[in-house]
This record gives C-alpha cells, structure tokens and sequence, in this order.
C-alpha cells in the first residue's frame, strides 16, 4: 500500500467520521483510531502508522524485485492438466515467457489455463498442486 493511498484512505474515514477503521489484506494491514480527539492521541496515530508505514515500504521493496504471477479466477490450482502430479508444467529455475501456460485452475468442472503475463525465472511457486486459490492470489514469484 503506497502513501497515496494510505492518505486517501485516512481521508475517506475522517470524512465519514469513523472513530475506528481497520483494513487487511495478504500484503498489508492498516488500523486508524479516531476515537481520542486530542492532539497527543493523534501524534501516537501518526507515528504508528508511520512505523507501519516503514515497515510496509521494506517488504514492498523487496516484494519489487519479484514478478508475480497470479490467479485469474477462483478455483483448485493444478501444475498440470491431471489431478495426479506427474509431470508439472513449471518447475523452481525454469524459465517462461509471457504467454506460456504455468498451470490450470479447475472451477465448475473446467480446466481454465493460467498463462504468464510476464518474462523471466521462476522463484518460487506459491501454491501447491490441487490446492485452493483466491482471485489475484499470488501463484508464481518470477525473477
């Protein structure tokens, strides 16, 4: 999450005079409490969401250094067309291209093809074979 967006968000919640908001995704979590209107209440927010803030910006930066691929849809993340691993697509130092196909997501029955959006090495695969992903879960760390 970038300050812009913090700021925005802290916007938003004053603006509708909420006392308390928090927020949490699977690469940040933010909690604003407005409750104490003096000024010595707000300082101690700030400076939290402040270290939060910091702490943020370090994981996103090394986040930056990573591509990732990820989930177009809700479903079961296959690494290959075949509910028995065998022979997956893509295995950790393989190389893909934009295009190529690293796996299926199987939803209502159909096998939906996961396709890279972008060049380079696989890292790490996030997501076992056969399990449960959400929609813009991470699958793949390329490099």
């Amino acid at each position: 999450m970038n300050i812009e967006k913090i700021e925005q968000l802290i916007n938003l919640v004053k603006s509708n005079k909420v006392k308390k908001f928090k927020y949490k995704d699977q690469d940040s979590e933010i909690e604003l409490d407005f409750s104490e209107n003096n000024e010595s209440g707000w300082a101690t927010q700030q400076s939290t969401l402040e270290s939060q803030y910091s702490n943020d910006s370090n994981q996103v930066q090394s986040v930056e250094q990573f591509k990732a691929v990820k989930a177009p849809m809700v479903g079961t993340f296959f690494l290959q067309d075949e509910k028995e691993l065998t022979n997956p697509l893509i295995k950790v130092g393989d190389t893909i291209k934009q295009g190529d196909t690293i796996g299926y997501i199987e939803a209502m029955k159909v096998m939906n093809e996961v396709t890279s959006e972008v060049d380079g090495v696989i890292d790490e695969i996030l997501v076992t074979h056969g399990s449960n992903v959400e929609y813009n879960q991470t699958i793949v760390k390329v490099k």
